[in-house]
């Protein structure tokens, strides 16, 4: 099965399904208590407010899957001192099969708006295995980074070589920009890979990458490495890769090892947990950095048949940004949803980071209370 993370934060979507196409909407309000804002160093609290409508279109055929996400996020705060913000959020996944052996997807996300606004947001969550997780983008701010731009997309392209052999090419571009700082930044990145699949449930591969840095700063970083992927039981799946990662003169001769490692499973039929680690060239939230080194892990859990709880840790650094100096983040979460049926759920959440960027510390909770309606968004427990 594939899936795609709901944008409004309910969980996984199913990528595969019956041919047909509907409507996906929902919308999210929400009150309650933020201590700092605009991420600053010495913040004021302030009462909050939130209104995030939902809007996707999820269409299936025999050769093509298609699903498309919209979510703004306005806010509104009970002091002077803050203005009202609104950060728009959109992504996209098209899944292609041209026959048995070739198959591609394009993937996208990008979001517009105030920065700080994120912690506010819906969770945004990534895939891993069959769990939605929160992952490093949920724990990446930097103080006075004022208006952000970021996108970021890719194309996969799958060739099945024999019944157990497979090779895989992707191209992506990463681009990003926030109104504090005047730079732009971007990264765009090649891999190639081959795997053979040694059973039904255990595969290996080996993957070579390029990667290019342009905007602030032009140079490039090459490196390759090998990796596996093991559905070990029906809900639980590892999937693990590394290898040098070497950079040009241009990027002052950082070498380094790269490695990249998610895990899920489930627990019991009630409970399921996931971990995240990397070490990987990136640019994301962060703004443009050699080296991104991110932690992430959560634990959830069906507490009675209409409630859920999800507890979310993680953590971020890059010690090479151009945009700022060094930056270390840990974010985590507590949320309890309640589903009144009808689509409609109720939730209570406490979200907080701490986060330090060599000149500053900034720390910043938020607890919020949300009404929202999404009859037919994504699920939590697949």
């Amino acid at each position: 099965m594939q899936y795609a993370a709901a944008l409004n934060g309910s969980g996984l979507i199913s990528m595969e399904g019956s041919m047909s196409s509907h409507l996906l909407l929902g919308a999210t309000v929400a009150g309650g208590w933020d201590s700092n804002p605009d991420s600053l160093g010495n913040g004021m609290s302030s009462g909050v407010y939130t209104l995030s409508p939902y809007l996707g279109i999820q269409a299936n055929t025999a050769k093509m899957q298609v699903l498309l996400q919209y979510q703004p996020l306005m806010t509104g705060y009970s002091s002077d001192v803050y203005s009202n913000q609104t950060m728009h959020m959109a992504s996209f996944a098209i899944l292609g099969n041209v026959n048995e052996r070739w198959k591609w997807e394009l993937k996208g996300t990008g979001s517009y708006g105030q920065d700080s606004t994120r912690l506010l947001a819906p969770q945004q969550t990534v895939v891993v295995g069959e769990v939605s997780g929160a992952g490093p983008n949920s724990a990446s701010y930097i103080p006075n980074a004022g208006t952000i731009t970021y996108i970021d997309g890719g194309l996969e392209v799958h060739y099945k070589e024999s019944e157990r052999d497979s090779i895989e090419f992707r191209v992506a571009n990463s681009f990003n920009q926030y109104s504090g700082f005047s730079s732009r930044n971007s990264i765009a990145t090649t891999s190639l890979s081959y795997n053979r699949d040694l059973s039904s449930t255990l595969g290996l591969f080996a993957y070579g990458r390029n990667s290019y840095y342009y905007g602030s700063f032009n140079c490039s970083s090459f490196g390759g490495g090998l990796g596996l992927r093991w559905q070990a039981l029906e809900k639980t799946s590892l999937s693990l890769s590394g290898g040098p990662q070497l950079d040009t003169a241009a990027c002052g001769n950082q070498q380094g090892f790269s490695y990249n490692a998610a895990f899920s499973t489930r627990l019991s039929d009630k409970s399921q947990i996931y971990l995240l680690a990397a070490r990987e060239p990136a640019t994301s939230y962060l703004g443009p950095g050699l080296w991104l080194i991110s932690t992430s892990g959560g634990y959830q859990r069906q507490v009675v048949t209409t409630a859920t709880l999800s507890l979310d840790l993680g953590y971020v650094s890059s010690n090479t940004l151009t945009t700022t100096n060094s930056y270390h983040d840990i974010y985590f979460d507590c949320i309890y949803n309640h589903s009144l049926g009808h689509g409609l759920s109720i939730s209570y959440s406490y979200r907080g980071y701490v986060g330090d960027t060599g000149e500053t510390s900034f720390r910043r909770n938020a607890a919020l209370f949300s009404i929202a309606w999404s009859p037919n968004a994504g699920k939590i427990f697949q």
